[in-house]
């Protein structure tokens, strides 16, 4: 049952200074407002019950999307998965397949991917797609600034490696292979539900070779992971459009669902999540491989 909220002070933090700052002195009294649409809701039920909310919405250039010279990508921690889903694209179509697919559209316009990531859920939309992508996540805190490759960025159900006082500002994503490809996929209940399993994938693919496959995995193991032995079974092979070809992309799909440690919980059996991750890995890699030639 939802409950009112807990009584708090506010705080408005005009710079990444001041947000700073207001952590140092209040500590673990304190928690971030952007979106608020999962810390809203854990204050209500009493799971998280902060007495100061710092608000750092108003904080300028934090919902950023730009491009760099070189063709990488960097977005703001304030940005919402309406502006990333429309705002993103290209080589980084995976991005924007996962903005596109979180909750609903008001959970859209009002969400962050900085809040969506230093939550550390299992099923985060934007981790699967920014591990495929080798993105780094930029962080503050007492002892300035530091960047964190999102590879080691989630420990734990919860838990990530930001330390006490700092917060993100901004997701930096390397340029991508020429000829990259990359989607996101999802399975749930319904449309607006949280990922029972998600799939990002990317491809590179010269010719008739599998240059390169990434695929990465959520909400079916304590972490959001890369299957690096489903990749091992693709990458530098040769693409055949038939038999063969069809023999790789089950078989990477089939270890793909061994990598994973899924488990039984409300949504799902880990065994129906093991037959998803098939599903969805193979219709990924399916839908990559004939784009490439289209």
């Amino acid at each position: 049952m939802l409950l009112g909220l807990p009584e708090f002070d506010y705080h408005d933090a005009a710079t990444v200074d001041e947000a700073r700052a207001l952590l140092a002195r209040f500590g673990d009294k304190a928690r971030l407002l952007a979106g608020g649409t999962d810390l809203l809701i854990v204050m209500k039920h009493r799971r998280a019950v902060p007495r100061h909310l710092i608000n750092i919405k108003h904080i300028e250039g934090l919902s950023r999307i730009t491009l760099t010279p070189d063709g990488g990508l960097r977005i703001g921690a304030l940005a919402t998965a309406r502006d990333i889903d429309e705002a993103v694209g290209g080589q980084f179509q995976s991005i924007s397949d996962a903005a596109g697919k979180l909750g609903t559209e008001q959970i859209r316009n009002l969400g962050t991917i900085g809040g969506n990531l230093a939550n550390a859920s299992p099923s985060a939309e934007f981790a699967p797609p920014l591990l495929t992508l080798d993105a780094s996540l930029v962080c503050v805190g007492d002892s300035g600034e530091r960047v964190i490759p999102v590879s080691e960025f989630f420990l734990a159900p919860g838990k990530s490696a930001l330390q006490t006082g700092e917060f993100l500002t901004e997701i930096r994503v390397p340029v991508p292979a020429d000829g990259a490809r990359g989607l996101y996929l999802k399975h749930s209940l319904r449309k607006m539900d949280v990922a029972m399993v998600s799939a990002a994938i990317q491809t590179v693919i010269d010719g008739d070779i599998c240059r390169d496959v990434r695929i990465a995995l959520g909400a079916v193991a304590p972490t959001p992971f890369r299957a690096i032995r489903a990749e091992a079974v693709l990458r530098g092979q040769p693409l055949d459009h038939g038999t063969r070809e069809r023999q790789l992309i089950h078989e990477a799909a089939r270890i793909a669902s061994e990598e994973a440690s899924p488990i039984d919980d409300l949504r799902s059996y880990a065994s129906t999540r093991r037959d998803i991750i098939i599903r969805l890995v193979r219709q990924g890699l399916e839908k990559l491989f004939a784009d490439s030639r289209a």
